[in-house]
């Protein structure tokens, strides 16, 4: 059987591109460019739901392409100190410090008391696993939605 190997442009995915992460709306066509061409999307949320921090893959034909990860931190938890564990290359902060972005993540820090027995901050990163020279921006793009979105999906008051 012969494999004909895809390239990376992202114009012609074999699979449908999604309008969601996990079942949270994300922008279909930002997803598209992000996601890594392939015959085959699976999403999968994991064991957790998003109140105990769900951490959702999104493979293509088996290899992690799009991460979104969600952590539980006690009151007083702020986007920065989301960067104090580990380094991140080209960190920006945007949209009056609300996100942050680097070269293959974007993150930002969301208070939810009441929802989680695990904290009132959540902390939600999505990540581009094969990142290149335009996921930043892509990524810059998505999140804002993404993060209203996954902030409703909670019931966290605005």
């Amino acid at each position: 059987m012969a494999l004909t190997a895809c390239g990376s442009s992202n114009e012609g995915l074999s699979y449908p591109a999604p309008d969601n992460i996990c079942g949270t709306p994300a922008d279909k066509e930002v997803l598209k460019s992000l996601l890594d061409d392939g015959n085959e999307l699976e999403q999968d949320p994991g064991p957790f739901s998003l109140t105990e921090g769900q951490f959702c893959h999104m493979y293509v034909d088996g290899n992690d392409s799009v991460v979104s990860d969600g952590n539980w931190h006690k009151n007083g938890y702020e986007l920065r100190d989301l960067f104090q564990d580990y380094e991140a290359k080209n960190l920006r902060y945007f949209k009056g410090d609300a996100y942050a972005s680097w070269h293959r993540g974007a993150a930002t820090v969301i208070p939810c008391p009441g929802v989680s027995k695990e904290g009132d901050v959540v902390s939600v990163e999505v990540k581009d696993m094969r990142w290149n020279e335009e996921s930043q921006a892509l990524l810059e793009k998505l999140v804002p939605s993404y993060f209203d979105a996954y902030k409703k999906k909670l019931g966290c008051r605005p």
